[in-house]
């Protein structure tokens, strides 16, 4: 450990010569949202297998109840990223879209292949989600979120090696309840939800119903190059003449929610929970940075024309492939060098249904049963035009098919007079995915490689874990925790000819046609953490942690000597931190620092192969380390203000780059890692004022920070995402009765222009995703 690592753990402890108020911590409140009558509102959480109280609970957590998700105007997932210190949560573009890149500490998954396990576990209502295609979920009738800083191997459902993020819809209550809300805004935005509750037999039966349907249009215009230049010998499509050839990032979704909660007895209650969703929207924005592959553009044509200006919202994809004919360039294949034209829909689609039951069993006065079973299956597909230019370079069309069922059991309670805490389970997950699609690349060129794919991508995991906890004295706590996995993954790929699915590509992957790869691998996960309330108002911990994400196999290999296993990430973490309320609980401030060791890094490898210039094969890198600080700070000063801000620094280094590694170009050891922007920080104010006659006012303003970062471990400078800051505002009227809302939410005040995420493809192409422009919208709810 270096000095700096030192001074940051040591200024933690430091911290410990705070003083608190004399009067010792409540336990959990009974329900989210509990809280004195000027302060700040206590939060339950379950990070521990139990119900505690936020600021009881020894780990790094941001913890979001839903009435502050609504104050912030938060729509999905993604948006709870800018409240919580060194977490990057973003939208995945181009060959990745549909899925959502999500970072904490610097340790996620930024690509949506089924091959990869999720850095950062997704979790509803307890439910692990296996895959990040899929995952920006819509912040749907919401309880709370809980969003967990660090491995969670022997907590979480399934491993989570840098962090979780937790959902928890509102569950059924026993009365007669519910909302409405009806939304417009810019680009004719249209959004329709509301909630209700019913009591089917009193104290025993509930039910709840929610539902949202959102519609936008796109914000980045497609043109048609050649109708805008007729004299630049580059084509048009567009037959009308208008040069439009339609927009990019328009969204239609709707999702419903059914939950019934069943309390057959004072001890036992049962929770049955169906999701539906469905989704046509457009593609993720993508917009063209640079280029410098040549081949299939015309002689005499510079394909950085294609670049539209700094700051547009444009692009000049087609997401069309058009026919070639040159039957001898294979001869003797039946089809070979004969392509016919091939139009896609630049559209993005999602079917989901999943179903989840929990019992929560009290066995006795200090023995709990829970049992969490779920099923989950979705449908998707998208296209891609990854050149971004009216030639056809590289366009993929996409389709998923994924299956997931998982079971978790846990026995837990409290023995010899609640001095040992105990949980003990086992995790069962089973997964089946199909991916296909077709892949025209370069067509009608020597380095062509044209197939349609038809993979299927098995998985298997079996894990036990038990957690203690020792209440040595009523200040000091000492935990552990420990688990073991066993993980089992193949891949089978079949490789097509694109234009007749019933013989194997004629180009070099028909190779790879019919070969499979597997992985095979077993952990064991520990946790040790030290705990001590110093006052009644101020706790401070110690924590050591393991946490590792599975191997696998490449999914995208050009040739078949790229047809590779890949070993697993294993990351040992070092924290602590402190939890503090403060003037009568006026002031909240938490605070972290740690230091990750990282073993065997992932990252994909883009230098050619012998036998392919094109690559793009997962390896073991080598071992680096994160270390960083954290502070979040939440204020009441007086009734009716509300000050929430938190900051993060994230600093990283490469401690050595294997035999494997040394072979990605541009990688060194002073590289930066993916999506680990250095500093974070957001500020977020409002105030409720009560007026004598029409009810009360709330203006609120969010402002957050982020620093630059790369998305790809090369640090290739035209990739790169700059700086930005970015303020949102919402003014809300609310009637006496509190039963009335109406707000004004504009997002972006300022118009910044910035990306969320940008891609290198090894074809000579680099695109981003532009960020939304200043928007606004008007919502109207109504509660019951």
């Amino acid at each position: 450990m270096t000095i700096k690592h030192s001074c940051l753990i040591g200024s933690a402890l430091a911290l410990t010569s705070l003083s608190a108020n004399p009067a010792y911590a409540q336990d959990a409140a009974a329900e989210t949202g509990a809280a004195n009558e000027n302060g700040i509102t206590e939060i339950v959480v379950t990070a521990q297998f139990r119900a505690q109280n936020l600021q009881d609970t020894p780990l790094a957590i941001t913890a979001v109840n839903g009435e502050m998700l609504e104050a912030k105007g938060a729509s999905t997932v993604l948006d709870v990223a800018s409240s919580a210190p060194n977490v990057t949560m973003r939208e995945a573009g181009g060959a990745n879209s549909g899925a959502a890149q999500i970072f904490v500490r610097g340790v996620g998954q930024s690509d949506a292949s089924f091959a990869f396990e999720p850095g950062v576990g997704m979790y509803i209502d307890d439910v692990y989600y296996g895959t990040v295609f899929g995952s920006i979920f819509d912040l749907l009738d919401l309880d709370r979120v809980e969003v967990l800083r660090g491995p969670q191997g022997t907590l979480a459902g399934k491993n989570s090696i840098g962090g979780a993020v937790k959902l928890f819809s509102t569950k059924p209550k026993n009365e007669t309840s519910g909302y409405v809300e009806a939304a417009y805004g810019r680009f004719d935005r249209l959004e329709l939800k509301g909630a209700a509750n019913f009591v089917l037999v009193p104290d025993k039966v509930m039910a709840r119903i929610s539902g949202v349907s959102k519609q936008v249009d796109g914000y980045l215009q497609r043109y048609d190059y050649g109708c805008l230049n007729p004299d630049s010998g580059v084509p048009s499509f567009t037959p009308d003449g208008d040069c439009k050839n339609g927009t990019e990032g328009g969204r239609d979704f709707q999702a419903g929610r059914l939950a019934l909660r069943v309390l057959p007895s004072d001890n036992l209650e049962i929770n049955l929970i169906g999701m539906v969703s469905s989704e046509n929207s457009e593609v993720t924005a993508q917009k063209l940075l640079d280029i410098t592959q040549t081949a299939n553009i015309p002689e005499g044509i510079d394909p950085t024309i294609f670049i539209t200006g700094p700051k547009s919202r444009t692009n000049y994809a087609t997401y069309m492939s058009t026919a070639f004919s040159d039957p001898a360039k294979y001869d003797g294949i039946a089809g070979a060098g004969e392509h016919p034209a091939v139009a896609m829909e630049p559209e993005f689609r999602l079917r989901t249904q999943s179903v989840s039951g929990s019992i929560d069993w009290e066995l006795s006065d200090n023995v709990q049963l829970t049992s969490i079973t779920a099923y989950q299956h979705y449908t998707g597909s998208n296209a891609t035009d990854l050149d971004l230019t009216p030639f056809a370079l590289n366009t993929v069309a996409q389709r998923y098919e994924y299956e997931q069922f998982t079971q978790e059991v846990r026995v837990g309670g409290s023995i010899m007079d609640d001095l040992i805490d105990y949980a003990i389970g086992a995790f069962y997950f089973k997964s089946t995915a199909e991916f296909t699609g077709s892949n025209l690349l370069l067509p009608g060129t020597a380095r062509e490689n044209l197939y349609a794919q038809r993979d299927r991508i098995p998985s298997e995991s079996k894990s036990v874990f038990a957690h203690l906890t020792a209440n040595l004295t009523d200040k000091l706590s000492v935990i552990g925790g420990i688990r073991y996995t066993h993980d089992k993954k193949e891949y089978f790929f079949r490789r097509l000819n694109p234009f007749d699915p019933s013989m194997p590509a004629y180009t070099a992957a028909g190779a790879i046609d019919g070969v499979s790869g597997e992985y095979k691998g077993d952990n064991v996960d520990y946790r040790a953490n030290v705990q001590y309330r110093w006052s009644p108002d101020f706790m401070t911990y110690l924590q050591f942690s393991t946490g590792y994400r599975g191997g696998g196999v490449n999914p995208r290999p050009y040739v078949l000597e790229q047809v590779v296993s890949f070993e697993p990430e294993k990351l040992k973490a070092y924290e602590a931190g402190f939890k503090a309320d403060l003037l009568g609980r006026a002031a909240r401030i938490n605070g972290s620092v740690f230091l990750n060791k990282y073993t065997d890094i992932l990252f994909n490898n883009q230098t050619p192969t012998p036998n392919s210039v094109l690559n793009a094969t997962p390896i073991n890198a080598g071992d680096a380390k994160f270390w960083g600080a954290e502070l979040e700070v939440n204020l009441r000063p007086m009734q009716g203000l509300s000050i929430d801000a938190s900051g993060s620094y994230l600093g990283f280094e490469f401690e050595s780059i294997g035999a494997a590694g040394a072979t990605i170009r541009g990688i060194t050891l002073d590289n930066r890692a993916p999506f680990a922007p250095k500093w974070k920080a957001n500020l977020g104010i409002q105030y409720k004022i009560e007026t004598q006659n029409i009810g009360y006012f709330t203006p609120r303003l969010d402002v957050s920070y982020q620093s630059s970062f790369f998305p790809q471990v090369d640090n290739d400078p035209r990739a790169e995402i700059d700086g930005y800051t970015l303020a949102n505002g919402r003014v809300t009227w609310e009637n006496f009765d509190e039963d009335l809302q109406i707000s004004l939410n504009v997002t972006n005040i300022f118009n910044k222009y910035y990306y969320l995420s940008a891609l290198k493809y090894p074809l000579g192409i680099v695109s981003a995703t532009p960020a939304r422009p200043r928007e606004w919208k008007v919502s109207v709810r109504k509660s019951f």
